[in-house]
């Protein structure tokens, strides 16, 4: 069933409209997605790969559609929901997870180097029980502050945000959440369609009792390219975690990811 959902959404971005890709080249496409705040549509596959102390494994393809609606005034609002399809999770079960989503505003700068967003960050509890989800909801709030160097070859930022539980289902105390997360970024956007550099997810779970921070060492390439009148994303992450709690966070993560350009039909509409 997994497979089949992930297919499906394949099928629906091959057979959609032209996009925006037909109009730039691979290195400017390969900036336009660096940016946290791009006006680009996409829909990102990340299949993932993580393996824990105790010699269990998760495999999974978190789907995450990005999709900015621009204002006349250049401001823009971009939602971004995250499916996680879990294929095989520590026990051998799978199912589908429980759906995040972070809403951000955007405003438009005077400097076009600046990037800033502010908004919110959510959980929904609409995954399967085999894989012990659909219980726990929770929201919070989102910063996002970055710039870009003077010639447009790198970016630095922090994607920083908290998530409150505020519905724990029949968990009670134990679906508790509250963890603040900040994704650090320095990336190096080359010639070629190329980017690299590293993008580590640093979080604080202040409900645990011992080893509440997570620091994972990252390593992020990336390579654009335009296929079919459209660009296209093709990533690896590397995750070693230095600090983390044994019981929820694996020795190291692998990540390949595929993110193509789609028309946001609906931002066509809105702008018609």
């Amino acid at each position: 069933m997994n497979k089949l959902l992930t297919a499906a959404i394949m099928v629906a971005i091959l057979t959609s409209g032209n996009t925006i890709a037909k109009e730039v080249t691979a290195d400017e496409a390969a900036k336009e997605l660096a940016n946290p705040n791009t006006a680009m549509a996409s829909m990102t596959f990340k299949n993932q790969f993580k393996s824990y102390d105790d010699g269990s494994e998760v495999k999974l393809t978190l789907f995450q559609p990005s999709l900015p609606f621009t204002m006349d005034s250049g401001d823009k609002v971009i939602f971004r929901p995250a499916v996680p399809i879990i294929h095989d999770d520590r026990s051998g079960e799978s199912g589908i997870g429980d759906i995040g989503f972070d809403l951000v505003f955007a405003p438009k700068q005077a400097d076009p180097t600046t990037l800033m967003a502010f908004g919110m960050v959510g959980s929904l509890p609409t995954g399967s029980s085999d894989i012990n989800a659909g219980q726990v909801t929770a929201v919070g709030p989102s910063l996002f502050y970055g710039k870009f160097a003077p010639d447009g070859t790198s970016l630095i930022g922090a994607y920083t945000s908290h998530l409150e539980s505020v519905d724990e289902g029949d968990l009670g105390d134990a679906g508790k959440m509250s963890i603040t997360s900040s994704q650090l970024m320095w990336i190096n956007i080359e010639q070629g369609g190329w980017t690299w550099g590293s993008a580590p997810k640093v979080e604080y779970n202040h409900e645990i009792e011992d080893d509440k921070l997570t620091l994972p060492v990252n390593f992020t390439v990336s390579k654009t390219t335009i296929l079919g009148g459209r660009a296209w994303k093709f990533g690896m992450d590397f995750d070693y975690y230095v600090e983390k709690n044994d019981l929820y966070t694996p020795d190291y993560m692998i990540t390949f990811s595929i993110t193509p350009v789609v028309e946001n039909v609906i931002n066509t509409w809105i702008h018609k």
